[in-house]
């Protein structure tokens, strides 16, 4: 049995009759080198482990299979580097692994020669031919290939030498290598490699395809950027745009394709030659582009499908939200209306009501349920008419109006739009915005709507307007008679619970991933939470607390790494939000001269209260709390009134000369004005003046005349449902307001005591005439 040294490389093998240079600065491998050129006829092992990642390679993963490899020449480097030529031999089975004796550094082998087994001279035959012919494919196929190995390969007769030569040929991976290294039968090596022969000849010329259509590809735009550039010069020194042509031919045919009036088409038509004649260093020529871009991307002739299925309109408008039954209806007889008569005028809708309670997002409902593209306008505090009806061409950065804007933005010309906060825009120097919606919003008039930059006509007849307000007083009188006014009241607390249960919770569910198993609300401790935690007529200040507990939940969860499951009670309302910011349920003051007014304010209804003081003086009556001039109209009323009446209410009329009243409106930062306070202010100078005290669960609203009758105030809906979250028991309304007692929830008209009354007098007897 023969020894020799073994050399571990990891990534390397080599094959019989392979020559492979490799350059070491190892000196293990130098004490290698040097010993088998001393004591082993320059015969060395090259071995490569099984697992080329292994670390710590043990004898167990080496191959048993090698090369036997001879030392052709050794040249010292002026690095110090080693390089050598190795020319590999013949396969060897080693039979044992070990340390030298000398050096436990150096691993040597026993080893023995390889019987191959005895061929089918007839099979042996038959692959070689097979080899050969593959080879020349090969040649052909590859463009790397020198045809001296096909003279090789037909001189050499032994399948075993050829087999490996045509291995190396190949450039396999070294995985295959080492498996053509470890298989002794040469007829098995030539069955693999035939396999390995034909996929490696279709990747070659699937690669020769790919460069090929590569090669092509790089011809073309050659050739085109050499043509390109060719007719730039020629355009250069004929004075000729092509480009130019390009684009007016382009508007040309769109212009064609537009179906709009001659006068316009004839009008476009001068901007696109104005446009084809005007040099590209011009100024004007951005000018004209964008006048012709901004009147193509109009959608002239595109409108939506209108959805007409009302259970389909139902559902969606259901869905998204709770209650707002009057505009859901008015949404659902335009539809019904719409699929009779498709020409139907849209009509021009309001949304009156205070701040959080899902105007604007109606309007996005409305839109997805009626299948119509959606955009919002704001007008709040717009004072510059032309910021919807668009600047003149001769101002420097002109554009379009907001209107024509949006619609182009949506792409059709029936969208829904939403022109918000139109109860906030600004009469001044610049212009009337109010007056100009006159023209936008008119059926009458917006077929022929003309946009001062565009200078054309565009119709807007087939736009479903719908505007939002919060107070309906604060609308322009010459627009509010254009628009069909809905009224949108106040949330009451039940309705609240039930918006949270089904659809603000949901909501933020979904966006901080918590399902229904994890935390769940209970109906007290959301009713709680709504009246001493939030002061609003809508739901928005309601969502964000919601959210504010939910995120100190889930905080708390994740530092303690413990599973959400929890029902949220009163007390857990209290512990996440800290003292209760209203607390309507607290002791409130009651003294002789304090009176609860009903009131509307931008916000909503509210119970605002009404005080009153008297002092020595000349009878003048001084009023603060933000009074407007209708408030500081009504108290001179009443004051007249009790004058005259005095014997009626049985006090000294000489009081009005002797005293000074000071009346004052709290919550002195809300501006109080309007038609609905003469009532409330009676009743606390007469309770100031008897010196009686009127029960704070007593709520009032209601003008006075001269004579003591008592007229017919607005706002009815919103003043009964703020009494009634605000914990009032009696409230006493004109009786010609018995008519929108209907329009309030009946659950509501069951918990309190409404008197209506026809005159003061009425008032007088059941609150300070005790039998």
């Amino acid at each position: 049995m023969s020894k020799l040294p073994a050399m571990l490389l990891k990534g390397l093998s080599i094959f019989p009759n392979e020559e492979i240079k490799l350059e070491l600065n190892n000196p293990l491998t130098d004490k290698l080198i040097n010993l088998s050129i001393k004591k082993f006829h320059k015969k060395i092992l090259i071995v490569l482990p099984k697992d080329p990642l292994e670390e710590n390679v043990k004898a167990e993963d080496l191959p048993t299979v090698v090369v036997e490899s001879v030392i052709k020449q050794k040249i010292v480097l002026p690095n110090d580097h080693i390089r050598i030529v190795l020319m590999g031999k013949k396969r060897i089975k080693v039979k044992k692994y070990f340390n030298s004796l000398d050096d436990k550094d150096i691993l040597m082998c026993d080893y023995g020669y390889i019987d191959l087994p005895k061929l089918d001279e007839e099979e042996e035959f038959t692959l070689k031919k097979e080899l050969i012919r593959l080879l020349k494919q090969y040649i052909r196929t590859s463009d790397d290939i020198d045809n001296s190995i096909l003279q090789d390969a037909n001189e050499n007769t032994d399948i075993s030498i050829l087999t490996d030569k045509l291995a190396i040929l190949l450039n396999l991976s070294l995985e295959k290598r080492t498996n053509y290294i470890e298989e002794i039968n040469p007829i098995k090596r030539a069955n693999n490699l035939i396999t390995d022969f034909i996929y490696c000849l279709q990747l070659l010329k699937l690669d020769k395809k790919v460069n090929m259509s590569l090669q092509r590809e790089l011809d073309r735009n050659q050739k085109e950027f050499i043509i390109k550039e060719r007719i730039k010069v020629l355009e250069k020194e004929l004075g000729e745009d092509n480009k130019r042509d390009i684009e007016t031919s382009y508007y040309e045919d769109r212009l064609n394709l537009i179906n709009v009036t001659n006068k316009t088409k004839q009008k476009v038509l001068r901007e696109i030659k104005k446009y084809s004649m005007l040099d590209e260093t011009s100024p004007e020529t951005s000018f004209v582009r964008n006048y012709l871009e901004t009147f193509f991307n109009l959608p002239w002739d595109y409108e939506r499908i209108e959805a007409t299925d009302l259970k389909y309109i139902s559902s969606v408008l259901n869905k998204t939200h709770y209650g707002l039954e009057e505009i859901k209806n008015r949404i659902l007889e335009y539809a019904a209306m719409k699929s009779r008569n498709p020409m139907l005028d849209s009509p021009i809708i309001c949304l009156v009501g205070p701040p959080g309670i899902g105007k604007s997002t109606i309007a996005s409902s409305i839109a997805n349920a009626l299948n119509r593209d959606f955009y919002k306008i704001s007008v709040g505090g717009l004072n510059d008419s032309s910021e919807l009806i668009g600047h003149r061409r001769t101002y420097l950065g002109s554009s379009p109006g907001k209107i024509l804007t949006s619609i182009s933005k949506c792409g059709s010309k029936n969208p829904v739009l939403l022109i918000d906060e139109v109860d906030k825009m600004v009469k001044d120097y610049k212009g009337d915005p109010a007056s100009v919606l006159l023209d936008i919003l008119d059926p009458n008039l917006n077929q022929t709507f003309t946009d001062s930059y565009l200078e054309e006509p565009f119709d807007l007849s087939h736009v479903l307007f719908i505007l939002t307000a919060n107070y309906i007083n604060d609308i322009p009188m010459e627009l509010r008679d254009r628009l069909e006014i809905i009224e949108l009241s106040s949330y009451t607390t039940i309705e609240k619970v039930k918006l949270a249960k089904e659809y603000l919770i949901p909501s933020i569910y979904l966006e901080y991933h918590i399902s229904n198993d994890e935390v769940q609300f209970s109906d007290d401790a959301l009713e709680y939470l709504i009246i001493n935690y939030t002061n609003e007529a809508g739901v928005r200040d309601l969502r964000r607390k919601l959210s504010s507990i939910l995120r100190k939940i889930i905080m708390t969860s994740v530092k303690k790494k413990e599973t959400l499951h929890m029902l949220i009670e009163k007390k857990d309302v209290k512990k996440y939000l800290d003292d209760a910011s209203f607390l309507f349920d607290k002791q409130r003051i009651v003294l002789p001269g304090l009176i609860n007014a009903l009131a509307v304010t931008q916000s909503g209804g509210k119970v605002l209260q009404v005080e009153s003081i008297m002092y020595d003086g000349s009878g003048k009556v001084n009023i603060t709390g933000l009074p407007g001039d209708i408030i500081k109209e009504s108290i001179q009323v009443v004051i007249s009134y009790l004058k005259a009446n005095s014997k009626i209410y049985h006090f000294n009329k000489d009081v009005f000369s002797k005293k000074d009243i000071h009346l004052h409106m709290l919550e002195g930062a809300i501006p109080k004005n309007g038609p609905s306070a003469g009532v409330a202010i009676t009743t606390s100078i007469i309770s100031l003046l008897k010196n009686i005290v009127v029960s704070d669960n007593v709520a009032m609203t209601g003008e006075m005349t001269l004579r003591g009758e008592i007229i017919r105030v607005g706002g009815i809906k919103e003043k009964v449902i703020s009494a009634y979250n605000s914990g009032i028991k009696k409230i006493y309304l004109p009786y010609d307001n018995k008519i929108d007692i209907k329009y309030i929830p009946t659950a509501i008209i069951k918990k309190l005591d409404i008197v209506f009354v026809k005159t003061y007098e009425e008032i007088y007897k059941d609150l300070f005439c005790v039998n």
